[in-house]
């Protein structure tokens, strides 16, 4: 008998808490509301989704802008071949720095592309009349192929931020007039034997500090066996994963990623980095020497 009481109680309650649900509804004030505990609880997963899909989201963005970087890199290998094939098989000329002994500033004719991209400062570093009048502009889609998306840093001029107009470079053994006994330069594409095109670095993907002419310095006077006195000149990008894009005579681009911490953290002047097998691998790959 208690139990049918409390049975039909509890049957009166709830039926009683239906009827006012229905009436709120009815009424349009009934509402769905969470606890704060709830919405603690939902905050700290959504915190949790976040911390993991970041990390995944901040690598696609990189490997993305270095596909990009490759694919800039790519059209001007390219355009150093299309320029050999209608001047006769002559590689792009590229003078070392910026201007004549007479103090007279290089233009485009004597060296592949003009400018002086030095530090953060500089009319060059925004101008763009220099890519457009370049030996291999005639051969390329624009101006924004002249710039990797993942390189940062960027010039600001009279208070307001403008991207730095290039980033690529030529291997200073490439097309160079200086005749050297240390080192080989190519004038012609069919000296490019060794190293052979496949392995002949033309343009390198170059870190924002060293950019100045467009010509990638590296060591003249290296010698494989004086490990001691191997020197890093203008640096690589580290942009990408700790590495940088290069072009090869053959056409191809690939990613270099480099092995000792003194090339991701180099300083802007010529550094002396005994043993370090990142010039090793960059020496061997621009120019033949004889042992």
């Amino acid at each position: 008998m208690e139990v049918s009481l409390v049975n039909s109680g509890t049957e009166s309650v709830i039926m009683e808490v239906g009827e006012k649900m229905e009436f709120f509804r009815r009424e349009g004030r009934y509402r769905i509301a969470f606890t704060l505990v709830e919405l603690l609880v939902v905050i700290a997963i959504i915190g949790i989704l976040l911390s993991l899909l970041l990390p995944a989201l901040s690598k696609a963005r990189g490997q993305a802008r270095r596909i990009s970087c490759m694919s800039q890199l790519r059209q001007f290998g390219l355009a150093f071949e299309l320029y050999a094939m209608d001047h006769g098989g002559a590689v792009l000329p590229n003078m070392d720095g910026r201007e004549w002994p007479s103090g007279e500033r290089i233009a485009v004719g004597h060296t592949w592309v003009a400018g002086w991209l030095g530090s953060l400062s500089g009319s060059d570093l925004t101008n763009t009349l220099y890519l457009r009048e370049s030996l291999v502009s005639p051969y390329l889609g624009g101006a924004d192929v002249w710039r990797c998306p993942a390189q940062k840093k960027s010039p600001t001029v009279m208070g307001k931020t403008f991207p730095r107009v290039r980033t690529v470079s030529l291997n200073c053994f490439m097309g160079s007039p200086i005749k050297s006994p240390a080192a080989r330069t190519y004038l012609r594409l069919s000296e490019i034997v060794r190293p052979s095109p496949a392995e002949a670095i033309t343009f390198v993907d170059e870190k924002a500090e060293t950019i100045n002419d467009a010509s990638f310095g590296m060591q003249w006077d290296f010698q494989e066996s004086r490990p001691a006195r191997w020197t890093l000149r203008d640096k690589p990008a580290v942009a990408h994963n700790s590495g940088a894009n290069f072009a090869f005579a053959d056409g191809h681009v690939e990613t270099k990623g480099w092995r000792d911490r003194r090339t991701i953290r180099a300083p802007r002047d010529d550094a002396v980095m005994a043993g370090n097998g990142d010039i090793l691998w960059m020496q061997s790959r621009a120019t033949w020497r004889r042992r």
